[in-house]
């Protein structure tokens, strides 16, 4: 008797073991269950979660860049003004590696360059005022205006508001030349309609008596905004400065005046036969300018016609303009705006002389330029010469 109520006892001791392992097991799997599968109302929060952290970490990376940049703008700070030539050059070359190596922390170098701008500090370079390729500086004068031009070439990708606002401010008083010239260059790429304002400021720094009295290469570098503005109001100016004696605004007023030529011929052979008076000192000067006119636009064509026909212009001045006519030169230079025009190539030169062959046939048989048939006919023979010389070139 007791062996058979210790044998169904023992049965419900199996049974009751066998229910709680079952139980485990299934709440064990209930549990992984809960952590495999993703609870609708929290898998949008993680994700968020994860979104912000992204965030927060390119925040932290922009910060730090911009850190690394400020100091090492101060580290640069003195290096130049303890003025050892390879120290300058070594941290110049470090700024330009940072600031060309930006990775997307574009807004962190920006955000820099703004900050020291501001804090007003400067140091000199060594170096001189070239610009090279696109308007972009090859040599800085000083620290300040090379991150202006640092400031102008990252913010072409951006809304440019804060290298305007640096720009704008930099022209607001005349505190250096090399810098309001960097200042309208970076106006003009990032402000479309800003064409009357950089006329406005072309004609201030023209006529600082400072500035004109040593003038800077910054400053001479400036005039190139005239011919990209087409700024013919500027020529009385340009004419008063072409006639200093020995003054390098002399130089730059005649480099202006032949590239407004070339681009805004028009415009400027327009202003010069309503104002005869211009440029009357230098004629010569004055033939060469007309001379860069397209004969084969009617009405550029017509301004030179009326300039032949005027009675002020001698036969010398004349003559000059004949023979700039067959050889015409430019300027070949980078410039702070305007664009880089390589020289004539020999297939440009036959089509130009072509033009004035059948230009110059026109006016032989006009009785207006009567008067000028013995000059005509010499310059048509120089150009046929020309272009005999030409065709045997390229055999």
């Amino acid at each position: 008797m007791k062996v058979r109520h210790f044998l169904i006892l023992a049965v419900f001791i199996l049974l009751g073991v066998a229910w709680w392992v079952t139980r485990d097991r299934e709440g064990s799997h209930s549990a992984q269950a809960r952590h495999s599968i993703p609870d609708p109302r929290t898998d949008g929060n993680l994700q968020t979660g994860n979104d912000e952290n992204s965030a927060r970490g390119q925040q932290l990376g922009s910060r730090a860049m911009q850190d690394e940049m400020t100091q090492l703008l101060a580290r640069a700070v003195v290096v130049m003004r303890g003025g050892q030539r390879l120290e300058i050059e070594q941290i110049l070359a470090r700024l330009d590696e940072m600031f060309g190596n930006q990775q997307g922390n574009t807004d962190a170098a920006i955000t820099a360059i703004v900050e020291f701008l501001r804090s007003k500090q400067d140091a000199p370079t060594g170096q001189g005022f070239i610009v090279g390729k696109a308007g972009v500086l090859a040599e800085a004068t000083t620290l300040r205006v090379y991150l202006m031009d640092q400031l102008g070439t990252l913010s072409r990708n951006t809304d440019g508001a804060q290298a305007l606002a640096i720009a704008r401010e930099t022209l607001g008083d005349f505190g250096s030349a090399d810098e309001w010239a960097i200042s309208m260059r970076n106006v003009a790429w990032l402000d479309p309609a800003s064409r009357e304002f950089l006329q406005n400021r072309v004609s201030a720094m023209l006529q600082h008596p400072a500035w004109r009295t040593s003038p800077t290469t910054g400053m001479l570098e400036a005039f190139d905004i005239i011919v990209h503005t087409g700024a013919v109001e500027s020529v009385p100016e340009l004419d008063r400065l072409i006639s200093a004696p020995a003054s390098p605004l002399a130089r730059a007023s005649g480099v202006a005046l032949d590239r407004l030529a070339a681009n805004h011929a028009l415009e400027l052979t327009s202003l010069l036969n309503q104002q005869p008076e211009l440029l009357a000192a230098i004629p010569l000067k004055r033939a060469s300018l007309f001379a860069h006119a397209n004969l084969g636009q009617i009405e550029q064509r017509e301004q030179l016609e009326n300039y032949i026909l005027r009675a002020d212009v001698d036969v010398r001045e004349r003559r000059k303009f004949f023979d700039s006519l067959v050889q015409s030169g430019r300027f070949v230079s980078h410039n702070l705006m305007t664009p880089y025009v390589p020289p004539e190539t020999p297939a440009q030169a036959a089509i130009r002389l072509e033009t004035l062959t059948r230009t110059v046939n026109q006016w032989l048989r006009d009785e207006r330029f009567r008067a000028f048939n013995d000059e005509l006919s010499t310059l048509g023979n120089n150009v046929n010469r020309i272009i005999d010389e030409i065709a045997a070139d390229s055999k």
